[in-house]
C-alpha cells in the first residue's frame, strides 16, 4: 500500500508540474520574453481550447488517482491526504486556466 501511495503522489505531482511548465511557457511568451510566431485568431482559439481541455483532463485524472489511493488505504491519514491532494490539484487547475486564458500571441497580418 505504501508503494502505491508514493507512486500516486509522484504521478499527480508530475502531471501538475508538466501542466504548469507548459502554461508557464505560454505566459512567458505573452510577456514578450520569448519570440513567438503570429497566430491566426481561429488557430489561437483552437490551441487555447486544446490547452483548457488538457488542463481539465489533468484535474480529472489527479482527482481519480487521489480517490483510488484513498479507497485502497482508507485508514492511513485519510481523508486528510486526499483533501490536501485535491486542494493542490484545484489550485494548480485554477492557475493553469488563468495562464491559458491570458495567453495572447500576436495576430498574423492579413495577406495581400
Amino acid at each position: 500500500m505504501n508503494q502505491d501511495r508514493v507512486i500516486g503522489i509522484i504521478v499527480a505531482v508530475t502531471t501538475v508540474a508538466i501542466t504548469l511548465l507548459v502554461l508557464g511557457q505560454f505566459e512567458r511568451e505573452a510577456e514578450g520574453r520569448v519570440a513567438i510566431d503570429c497566430f491566426e485568431v481561429t488557430e489561437r482559439e483552437r490551441v487555447r481550447d486544446i490547452a483548457l481541455r488538457a488542463i481539465d483532463q489533468g484535474l480529472d485524472q489527479a482527482v481519480q488517482h487521489l480517490f483510488s489511493v484513498w479507497t485502497k488505504d482508507p485508514d492511513s491519514e485519510q481523508p486528510k491526504r486526499a483533501q490536501v491532494g485535491v486542494t493542490n490539484a484545484l489550485n494548480a487547475h485554477n492557475r493553469a486556466r488563468k495562464f491559458a486564458l491570458a495567453w495572447s500571441p500576436p495576430p498574423c497580418a492579413p495577406n495581400g
